[in-house]
This record gives C-alpha cells, structure tokens and sequence, in this order.
C-alpha cells in the first residue's frame, strides 16, 4: 500500500517513493488499480476517501482526451483522403492524356452516343422488318392474282380448245418478232 501524505498547503507527498505528487498522478495511481492511503500531514487522518472523491475520475479524463485525439486523426484521414483522391485524379488525367487514352468522361459520352445508335439500328430493324412484311404481303396477293388468272385461263382452253391455239400462235409470233 501507498501512503500519501496531504500538507496544509494542498500538497501531496509519497512516503515510498519520496517525492510529490499532483492529483493527476494520484488518479492514475487509482486506474492502476494501486491500494494508497491519504492521510492529513497534521492530524495523521485518514483521508482517503474524502481526497478520492475530489479527484477527476481518470477513466473520463482518458476518454475524453482519446476521443479528442480520435476526432484529430480522423480529420486528419479525411482530410488526406481528399487531397489524395483530388491529386490522384489529376495526375491520373495527366498520365492518361499523355499516353493518347479516353477519359472517364470521354468513355461515359462514347457509351451514350453508342446507346442512341444502337437505338436507331434498332428502330430501323423494326421498320425493315416492316416493310419486308408488306412487299410479302403484297407479293403474296399478286401470286393469289397470277394463279386465280391462270386458272381462269385453263379452264377457258378447256371449254373452247382452238380460240386457245389461235392466242397461243398470235403469242408465239409476238415473241419472235
């Protein structure tokens, strides 16, 4: 046990280690957990408890001044978090227009004139699409039209044989002349 003496004066003297002491140290004495005992220089009373109680309690002097020191590093982190990100994109800019390479922006505005083409391609397709599907269309009904003729045409040479031939001659003569 430590037996610290307190003078008339607010002093405090350590008997074991002979020397003086400040409250402060008398607190850390108590956070190290160390059995001291205080007494009045004059009256040799304990006044241990008395004295304890006066003093600031260690654990919320060390929290506090830990998270004071906390909050300075932490500003610190993000103050050097910002200079390195904004240093950082500088140089990186620097070194990319010095070796010929797309900015981040540049690649963003490619990306999006590649996004309307692709939409133009694409709307395009669909009206080719479209208008492949009419001439289809068309082209089917004018086969409709040729075989419907074709059909009229046979049964017209089989009701009547020789006006068939005749037209067949009439035909074969245009076409060699």
């Amino acid at each position: 046990m430590i037996t610290i003496k307190q003078y008339a004066n607010g002093r405090y003297y350590d008997t074991d280690n002979k020397k003086y002491v400040k409250k402060e140290d008398l607190a850390k004495l108590l956070a190290k957990k160390s059995k001291i005992k205080i007494i009045d220089s004059k009256t040799e009373k304990d006044i241990t408890r008395k004295t304890i109680s006066q003093l600031p309690e260690p654990r919320k002097t060390a929290k506090k001044a830990a998270s004071q020191k906390t909050v300075a590093v932490k500003k610190w982190v993000d103050d050097n978090k910002k200079w390195i990100s904004k240093n950082l994109d500088t140089r990186i800019n620097k070194i990319l227009s010095a070796m010929n390479l797309p900015t981040k922006d540049q690649i963003i505005k490619l990306t999006s004139s590649m996004d309307a083409l692709n939409h133009k391609v694409a709307e395009l397709e669909k009206r080719q699409a479209q208008k492949i599907k009419e001439m289809g269309q068309k082209h089917s009904r004018q086969i409709k039209e040729m075989e419907k003729n074709q059909e009229q045409q046979v049964q017209q040479i089989r009701k009547d044989p020789e006006t068939a031939n005749e037209e067949l001659s009439v035909s074969e003569q245009a076409l060699e002349s």
